[in-house]
């Protein structure tokens, strides 16, 4: 055995080879009539695909009709999402857009709806940070910017009244010079000022009285002329004024009355030519005139202006003029008026002294200088005893008095040559 089946004989393959002969000329044909004609799942499929079509257009149309109907954006988003390439794609965009777009104009109208009904400063910037390109920013902006303002003019005058100074208002009218309350804050300052000036006038009077004196109230006068104490203060100044003359008044004539002088009653007549004591004054002077008068013995002034005269002339020659004895008989009269004047100033035994008719030619200038040379050296000596030894310049007499004995004892000065002046007689 050589391991191969053993062989038949070659009739029985004669056999054999015709029976496979006819199944493959059977196959053969049913393979041919096979690719001549379609499978049946091929025809099955062919079929399929129309309705299939026909289904997913239906489907279409039936998901863009419930989108439709929902009209939201889901709805529409939905159809997208289940139909990318279904035949409303582009008008679903379309409507999702316009959608979008309702709904932010509606959420825009409703937050300035809200902002509005608030109308605070807050709320309008609320408006503004949800909605910065919305259709009313630019009128939520300007509401925030006078809102903000509006605000904060109110703060400062809140803060202003609570304050209730002068600085304060003044401070809220510089800020805020279109505010709201201007005008008030400016009626505010003005009553201040009132206030403080009236303040100022009642403390300036009442100081014033405290003190009480002339100085006192015509300051306050001066300060506040239309004030409301200016009348009183005039009053209470011309009764201070008036009370200061009577005081000055009574002052003068108790000082009068104490030297006892002529001179002393005459000088409180001057001075106080409407005063209480002006006519007994008066009296007085005509009292110690009369007993001057008497008490002053009189001389021949013309004799002796017409005796110097003429002794003059004799010495330096010329002639006698009227007007140097009118001027004599002038200074006469001045002096004995003043001795008459003056004579309770002059001592007793001054005037003895002094007073002589027996001398040759005897002179009132001359005996008015002598008492009032006798005079000043008594009350020398007096003052010596505090102020120690001299010297001392003895007074001279007044030239209004004496003015031709000024220029005697000029005269006594100078050179014998330089004496003559013309015709003119120079001294008495």
């Amino acid at each position: 055995m050589n391991g191969y089946p053993p062989r038949k004989p070659q009739s029985a393959r004669r056999v054999a080879f015709r029976k496979w002969a006819f199944v493959g000329a059977i196959a053969g044909a049913s393979l041919i009539s096979a690719c001549s004609q379609p499978s049946d799942s091929q025809q099955t499929a062919e079929q399929q695909q129309p309705a299939d079509e026909q289904a997913r257009k239906d489907g279409d149309e039936r998901a863009w009709a419930d989108a439709e109907k929902a009209g939201t954006v889901a709805a529409y988003t939905a159809y997208l999402q289940n139909f990318g390439a279904g035949a409303h794609v582009s008008e679903a965009s379309q409507r999702i857009v316009a959608l979008n777009e309702q709904a932010r104009k509606t959420a825009d109208e409703k937050a300035w709806a809200d902002a509005e009904k608030a109308g605070t400063a807050a709320a309008y910037t609320a408006y503004i940070q949800n909605f910065g390109g919305g259709a009313h920013a630019a009128e939520a902006r300007q509401r925030v910017s006078e809102l903000s303002r509006k605000e904060a003019d109110e703060r400062a005058w809140a803060d202003a009244v609570r304050t209730g100074t002068a600085a304060a208002f003044t401070a809220y009218s510089q800020n805020f010079s279109t505010g709201a309350h201007v005008a008030e804050a400016r009626q505010r300052l003005a009553a201040l000022d009132e206030q403080a000036r009236k303040d100022a006038d009642d403390k300036t009077w009442a100081d014033a009285e405290k003190a009480g004196t002339a100085t006192a109230l015509t300051g306050y006068v001066q300060k506040f002329g239309s004030g409301a104490h200016v009348a009183e203060a005039r009053q209470r100044l011309a009764a201070l004024d008036e009370q200061a003359r009577k005081e000055a008044d009574e002052k003068a004539w108790a000082d009068a009355q104490k030297a006892g002088t002529a001179g002393a009653f005459t000088g409180y007549v001057q001075k106080f030519g409407s005063g209480a004591h002006v006519a007994e004054a008066r009296q007085r002077v005509a009292a110690l005139e009369t007993q001057g008068r008497r008490e002053v013995p009189s001389i021949d002034i013309q004799k002796t202006c017409q005796a110097a005269a003429g002794a003059m002339v004799s010495l330096m020659g010329g002639t006698t003029n009227e007007q140097d004895v009118n001027a004599c008989l002038d200074s006469e009269q001045k002096a004995r008026d003043q001795i008459v004047k003056d004579r309770a100033t002059y001592a007793s035994a001054d005037k003895k002294q002094c007073m002589r008719t027996d001398a040759y030619l005897p002179s009132y200038v001359e005996w008015l200088t002598c008492l009032e040379m006798e005079r000043d050296v008594r009350k020398m000596r007096g003052e010596d005893q505090s102020f120690g030894p001299g010297p001392y310049t003895l007074p001279k007499v007044s030239p209004t008095i004496n003015p031709a004995a000024t220029r005697q004892s000029q005269r006594r000065r100078e050179p014998a040559s330089s004496r003559r002046k013309g015709s003119r007689l120079e001294i008495y």
